[in-house]
């Protein structure tokens, strides 16, 4: 072959991807165009700041309306400074201020695939990125375009706190994810990864407990002083249970699925459930050991992002079917054999897409696997790897296309920053 021939197919290859990942991004603003009506999260988010603003408690459900005439029927979840973004979109007519919001969400998206190539997977193709975006886990993207959450914010935040710690930039790291937590809180686990050292930087202790006591200042500090101090609170509105099925595709609402079939007594399931899931979050914890203990030996910034995001999904009781947004990168990335990069990867992207590319053409998965679909896969991906030999992560091409680009990672983020 010759050079000429290699740099045609070369080309070639590079325009396919571009053409599909284009066809993505067609798909998302036709899907975004089509859902901004909807948004029923960022309605809730809009009239409670719109209650705030008024001077009256976003907490208290009888001071959020819809419109004139329409009580909202959920309650807003978050601390006060949550309420921070929404402020300024609440003086909006609403249907502007949905349109805006929506176009966030694609734009934010979008950055999310920058991120994953530009800093941790710069050999896997556009379009394989784009579609496990888009489409991976069950279309979790499409549950956030359609329901207005904050997912999309949370994860673009999240995996740019990320590159900073892959980076060794810690300090960064920390406040993004402070950002990242001061919605749903959840989030805040992954600031254990300052107790974790890498090659690029040591264990930081002390930004760890600077960084927790910044985000209860954050979320408690509104109401010590200033409006919010006359409110109710938003744990009051917490839900006292987890939605079950493909909203909260998680293991704590497969073990209350099963419960629900097989235990009559609600008292004995409540007893059941938390147990159950106990057993299986010891039991993964337990199976991930020997992963841990040879990431904690590579010292390797990626590879603990990846798996702590995987831990995360499979562990959290109500992570939601958006939440799921966050897992494309590590699908990717602990891809098996001859999926990590090229074509390989784009078939593997398609692989863990198909349950949400037939959602979204109205064809949906029927069962558990319909219910439950986004989690399984993950854990199926996972349950490979704890399957594989120990170094697998070091010595595959994926990896090497890391490691080739780490040592522009930390100018890349300060360049971005």
């Amino acid at each position: 072959m010759t050079f000429s021939d290699k740099a045609t197919r070369s080309r070639l290859r590079g325009g396919a991807d571009i053409l599909g990942a284009a066809c993505v991004l067609a798909a998302l603003v036709y899907y975004a165009s089509r859902g901004a009506h909807l948004q029923w999260d960022a309605k809730i988010y809009l009239a409670a700041a719109r209650a705030a603003r008024a001077g009256l408690d976003p907490y208290v459900l009888t001071h959020l309306t819809l419109a004139p005439g329409r009580p909202a029927a959920l309650p807003f979840l978050y601390p006060p400074v949550a309420l921070s973004p929404f402020l300024l979109l609440a003086q909006l007519p609403v249907p502007r201020a949905l349109a805006l919001w929506m176009t966030l969400h694609a734009a934010l998206l979008v950055g999310l695939v920058v991120v994953w190539r530009r800093f941790f997977m710069p050999r896997v193709p556009w379009s394989a990125l784009a579609l496990v975006a888009l489409f991976g886990s069950n279309a979790a993207a499409l549950w956030d375009l359609r329901a207005g959450n904050v997912a999309l914010v949370e994860a673009l935040l999240l995996w740019t706190a990320f590159a900073c710690f892959a980076a060794g930039r810690r300090r960064a790291f920390a406040a993004l994810v402070v950002a990242a937590s001061v919605f749903k809180l959840a989030p805040a686990v992954f600031l254990l990864l300052l107790l974790v050292p890498t090659a690029r930087a040591k264990a930081r202790p002390l930004l760890f407990a600077g960084a927790l006591v910044g985000l209860c200042a954050l979320v408690g500090g509104p109401f010590l002083i200033g409006p919010a101090a006359a409110w109710r609170g938003f744990l009051a509105n917490l839900p006292s249970g987890f939605p079950v099925g493909d909203a909260n595709p998680s293991a704590w609402a497969a073990i209350e699925s099963g419960a629900r079939a097989f235990v009559a007594d609600a008292a004995w399931r409540e007893r059941i459930v938390p147990l159950a899931w106990a057993a299986y979050a010891a039991a993964l914890l337990a199976a991930s050991a020997p992963w841990l203990r040879g990431a904690w030996r590579a010292g390797d910034p990626v590879r603990w992002t990846m798996g702590a995001t995987v831990l995360y999904l499979l562990l959290a009781p109500r992570p939601m079917a958006y939440g799921f947004v966050l897992a494309g990168a590590p699908l990717l990335y602990f891809a098996p054999g001859v999926f990590r990069r090229g074509g390989g990867a784009l078939a593997f992207a398609a692989l863990v897409s198909a349950q949400g590319l037939l959602a979204a053409l109205s064809m949906p998965f029927g069962g558990a696997f319909g219910l439950y679909g986004a989690f399984l896969v993950l854990a199926g991906v996972w349950a490979v790897v704890l399957a594989g030999p120990p170094s697998v992560a070091e010595s595959d091409a994926l990896a090497g296309a890391v490691q080739d680009a780490r040592p522009s990672a930390r100018s890349r983020v300060r360049a971005a920053a």
